[in-house]
């Protein structure tokens, strides 16, 4: 079986490599499933799921049994015309068996080397003692000195201690250590919500982005 499947192959300049999985408050995949579903991302390539996943349990509907698909790890690209970067989305609705974390991602990093990424971007939650009634702070941490310094000028506060768990996290670190430089944008939620959707976090994040990498998003919604 192929290592990924490509539908097409398209010619991207220098894009950003944008990653999300599922993780506390849905901050990160629904950052990315947002800009997917705005920007009218277009679907390219998908790694098999069969080499990283597996089923654990059947679904019933209506009183009907039924075993679940496999989740699905997409790779999506949009051509920016407000920025000088493409930009590059790999989304997936589940995280895999971390004990095959570094084989699933070096699949995911060969398609960013191939396309000459000029960097990964991943995005998190960050529990915070606030309330759900406050606007949310984003924190940022990246793979070198240089890219800190560069992130400053955006009045975004830096996480210079802790960890960043599941792959939301670690993939990041990975990343870096094949080669690719890139940095984590993470969204502040209330400590007690860290089990519901926190849309107002994606938000945030997703303005800080925009700045960042110079992306026009509609945040109406």
């Amino acid at each position: 079986m192929e290592e990924v499947i490509f539908s097409k192959k398209p010619r991207l300049r220098k894009p950003y490599m944008l990653v999300g999985w599922p993780g506390m408050g849905e901050v990160a995949f629904k950052t990315v499933s947002y800009l997917i579903e705005q920007l009218k991302f277009e679907e390219f390539a998908s790694i098999p799921p069969e080499d990283f996943f597996y089923l654990t349990s059947s679904l019933v509907n209506k009183g009907i049994l039924s075993v679940p698909e496999l989740p699905q790890s997409k790779f999506y690209y949009y051509k920016n015309k407000t920025g000088k970067n493409d930009i590059i989305i790999f989304l997936s609705n589940a995280q895999p068996d971390l004990v095959r974390a570094d084989a699933y991602s070096r699949r995911i990093i060969k398609i960013a080397k191939q396309f000459k990424v000029n960097s990964v971007v991943s995005f998190a939650s960050m529990p915070q003692a606030i309330e759900h009634t406050q606007e949310p702070l984003v924190w940022f941490t990246a793979t070198s000195a240089q890219i800190i310094n560069n992130l400053k000028k955006f009045n975004l506060n830096l996480l210079s201690e802790g960890n960043i768990s599941g792959m939301n996290g670690l993939f990041l670190g990975i990343a870096k250590r094949e080669g690719l430089d890139g940095f984590c944008l993470l969204g502040e939620i209330p400590l007690y919500t860290i089990q519901i959707e926190n849309p107002k976090a994606s938000c945030a994040i997703i303005k800080a982005l925009s700045q960042i990498i110079g992306l026009k998003v509609d945040l109406s919604r």
